[in-house]
């Protein structure tokens, strides 16, 4: 009985620990998403989330806010605390100075330096450790950061928006969904590292590829033009965040200067097709955990066909287009909707499929 009601407490703080750990989205960078509760005889003396990357980490937190009640005290944490220094010192050490007895853990941190080791670090500091405490949900909120620093590539998102009839294109207006799937793609944005979509999208639509609807953190640019055929005065190319071009190392030298004057970076690669896989690894190099590809057509059909997505969001819209290719249809032939119970978005459907990685 005492065992029971100790695991359901457990999971009730736990699960206070990853609301905590989620108000991190967006802005951890690379980092992943960790909160942490330091409770002393049943009451919460101390929470904490991880900020910013850079920052100091969520159980740092936790046990600055709750002092010297820290003594003796549980603390939750989501993930693994860090038994390396990194940009700040080894959690596990700060966690034993503070006196915690008990460490209570949702997941092993997937990163090699780290799996299993802050744990018995901190058995051998005599303090006693739970693991595995809703480890799926654990799992669930930084399945991004566990691809990332397993694989050295960004975890995918894809976004596709078509009208009833399959086409991803409305001559008549710029957008075919309704603004509820707009902000709900807006809050996607918030969530990642970097937005990605393709020339023909900067040349057509000219996106802002902002956050301006959640306003919880604007992603980094990133825009494949493999002939440099950007307009300077585009929004991709207006500061405030990170902007990077994918191009051919053939681009024209003098526009790539220009473009680098105005603090654009840049990935140059060989030819003008560029295999994903190659430049994913490149972007996750650069420190790019997690992004959300928003179009085209020809971006789209390359990451369905060389199967590189973790997450696909179709959203289709209740009207009849009428022109262009039908790009639904196309789809199907890789993934069957039919079997996919939708959400409702507005007036849109959301189909909501994982991928192949």
């Amino acid at each position: 009985m005492i065992a029971v009601l100790q695991g359901s407490l457990d999971e009730r703080y736990m699960r206070e620990a990853l609301m905590l750990a989620g108000q991190g989205w967006g802005r951890t960078g690379i980092n992943p998403l960790v909160g942490a509760i330091v409770v002393n005889k049943g009451r919460i003396a101390g929470r904490g989330f991880h900020r910013k990357i850079g920052e100091s980490h969520a159980e740092t937190l936790a046990l600055i806010e709750a002092g010297t009640k820290a003594k003796g005290a549980t603390l939750y944490v989501n993930l693994e605390p860090c038994c390396a220094c990194g940009r700040t010192p080894p959690c596990v050490d700060m966690i034993a100075k503070a006196g915690i007895n008990r460490v209570v853990i949702g997941m092993l941190d997937p990163n090699p330096v780290v799996n299993g080791n802050g744990a018995e670090c901190l058995r051998r500091k005599g303090i006693e450790v739970t693991l595995d405490v809703l480890n799926r949900d654990a799992l669930e909120l930084n399945k991004w950061y566990k691809k990332y620093i397993t694989s050295r590539s960004p975890y995918i998102y894809l976004k596709i928006a078509t009208s009833k009839d399959g086409r991803i294109c409305n001559f008549k207006r710029k957008y075919i969904t309704s603004d509820h799937a707009l902000r709900f793609v807006h809050s996607l944005r918030s969530r990642v590292g970097a937005v990605m979509v393709g020339i023909n999208t900067i040349l057509k639509d000219n996106p802002y590829l902002t956050d301006r609807l959640i306003g919880r953190n604007d992603p980094v640019r990133v825009v494949i033009d493999s002939k440099l055929r950007i307009p300077l005065d585009s929004n991709f190319i207006a500061p405030g965040v990170r902007r990077i071009i994918i191009t051919s190392s053939n681009s024209d030298p003098e526009k790539t200067e220009k473009l680098i004057s105005m603090g654009i970076e840049f990935i140059n690669l060989p030819g003008e097709y560029f295999p994903l896989d190659k430049v994913f690894r490149k972007l996750a190099e650069l420190e790019l955990g997690s992004m959300l590809i928003e179009g085209g057509g020809l971006l789209f059909t390359q990451v369905l066909t060389e199967k590189l997505y973790d997450e696909l969001f179709i959203f289709i819209a209740p009207e009849i287009v009428g022109e262009g290719i039908d790009f639904l249809g196309e789809l199907s032939q890789d993934i069957n909707v039919s079997r996919i119970k939708p959400t409702k978005i507005g007036e849109d459907l959301l189909y909501h499929v994982y991928g192949h990685n």
